[in-house]
C-alpha cells in the first residue's frame, strides 16, 4: 500500500540528475524512452538530436508535473518560466497558472487544481525529494554555513578540495549528508520503496564519503545543480541548473517540444504499449526501487521493443543489480569516465549496447 502511494504523489519535481550524462551516452539515438520523473530527464533529451523522446512514468502525477511544465515552456519567456516554477521570485503563480491550465489535459487540470498551494510556493521546490533536501540542508548550514559558502565559492578545484577534506570529509558534516541515504528516512519520511533496498548504513556513509571527496577533486560544485539542492535546499535563477533550463538552450527546447510524447507505464509494460522500437533507453536508477525479480522483468520490457545495437544509460546509487541478460554489453571504460564527470555526485553510470532486435 506504501508502494502504491508513493507512486501517486509528487516524489520529485526540479532535478536530481546531471542531463549533460545522458546526452552523451545516447548521442545519436533517434527514438528514446525515458523514464518521466520530475520532467528533467526528457526534457534534457530534447536537446540531443531524436526524433522523439517518449517520457514513461506510472505515476500519472509525475507525468502531469511534465505537461505543466510543457505547457509553460511553450507560453513563457525564459525569465517567467523561471517564476512562474519556483527558481526565480513571483507573486503571480496562481495567476498565471489560470492562464496555462486552458492548454492542459483534463485530468492533468483536475490534478493541478487540487495542487494550487504548491504552484503559488513554486512547484519546482514542492517534491517529497526537494522538500527532504531543503530539511537536510538547513541542517547542514546550522552546522557548518559559513563553510558551505566557502565551498560553493570556491573559486578553482585545488581550494576546494581542500577545503572539504579540511571541513566536511569524515566529519559530523559529512554525516548530516549520509542522512539522505538512510534507509529509515526513505521508508519513513520519504514512503520510498527504495528504501528496502539500501545496504548497511556504515557502507551507505562510505559510498556517499567517497562520492562527495571525488568529486570535489573532479568539478565545482557550484557547477552543479545536484550540489545546489544539497547545500543550499534550492535552485535560484543565477546559479547552476539543468541542462535543458539554461538560458541559452531555452530557444532549441521550446522549438523540439513537438517532439516530446508522454505516456503512461512503465519498463515492464514497454512490450504492452504498441510504441515499436526505440534505440536509446534513458533509466534513470529505475533499480533502485527494484529486487532482482522485478529488475528482470523491466529489463525483458526493455529487450522487447530495443532496436538492433540500442543505446541505454542507467543509473546505479545504492542497489547495484547485475544485468540479467548477456544480450545487454556494458561499455567498462565510457561507463567509468561518465561517472566521474556526472554532477550528480551519488550515481554510478552504467552504459552500454543492446544486441539484437526486440519483436517489438
Amino acid at each position: 500500500m506504501e508502494a502504491m502511494g508513493f507512486f501517486q504523489n509528487l516524489n520529485f519535481s526540479s532535478a536530481n540528475e546531471d542531463g549533460e550524462t545522458e546526452l552523451r551516452a545516447l548521442a545519436g539515438a533517434r527514438r528514446i524512452v525515458c523514464l518521466t520523473g520530475s520532467g528533467t530527464r526528457p526534457l534534457d533529451m530534447l536537446l540531443s538530436s531524436a526524433e522523439e523522446v517518449v517520457a514513461l512514468d506510472i505515476n500519472p502525477v509525475q507525468n502531469a508535473l511534465l505537461e505543466l511544465k510543457i505547457v509553460a515552456i511553450r507560453s513563457l519567456e525564459y525569465e517567467d518560466l523561471l517564476a512562474f516554477l519556483g527558481i526565480a521570485k513571483s507573486t503571480s503563480r496562481l495567476s498565471v497558472y489560470h492562464e496555462l491550465r486552458l492548454a492542459l489535459s483534463s485530468a492533468s487540470q483536475m490534478i493541478w487544481d487540487q495542487k494550487r498551494q504548491m504552484i503559488k510556493a513554486g512547484i519546482w521546490h514542492a517534491g517529497k525529494w526537494e522538500k527532504l533536501l531543503l530539511w537536510n540542508s538547513r541542517f547542514l548550514k546550522l552546522l557548518r554555513g559559513r563553510d558551505i559558502q566557502q565551498l560553493m565559492r570556491a573559486p578553482d578545484l585545488e581550494t576546494q578540495a581542500r577545503l572539504w577534506e579540511a571541513k566536511f570529509a569524515n566529519s559530523k558534516l559529512q554525516t548530516a549528508l549520509e542522512m539522505i541515504g538512510r534507509d529509515w528516512i526513505w521508508r519513513w519520511v520519504m514512503r520510498e520503496p527504495a528504501g528496502e533496498f539500501l545496504p548497511p548504513p556504515q557502507e551507505v556513509g562510505k559510498r556517499l564519503n567517497d562520492d562527495f571527496s571525488r568529486a570535489a577533486r573532479t568539478f565545482l560544485f557550484r557547477e552543479s545543480d545536484f550540489a545546489a539542492l544539497i547545500f543550499n535546499g534550492r535552485h535560484d535563477a543565477d546559479g547552476a541548473l539543468p541542462v535543458h533550463l539554461r538560458r541559452e538552450n531555452y530557444d532549441l527546447l521550446r522549438s523540439r517540444l513537438g517532439s516530446l510524447r508522454i505516456v503512461e507505464g512503465g519498463l515492464a509494460d514497454l512490450p504492452n504499449l504498441h510504441l515499436g522500437q526505440f534505440d536509446g533507453f534513458s533509466l534513470s536508477d529505475f533499480g533502485s526501487y527494484s529486487n532482482r525479480e522485478f529488475y528482470e522483468k523491466c529489463w525483458k520490457g526493455i529487450l522487447a521493443v530495443a532496436a538492433p545495437e540500442a543505446r541505454y544509460c542507467e543509473r546505479i546509487f545504492m542497489n547495484d543489480l547485475p544485468l540479467p541478460f548477456e544480450t545487454v554489453s556494458i561499455d567498462g571504460p565510457f561507463s567509468a569516465a561518465l561517472s566521474s564527470s556526472d554532477k550528480a555526485i551519488i550515481y554510478r553510470i552504467r552504459t552500454g549496447q543492446i544486441h539484437g532486435a526486440g519483436d517489438g
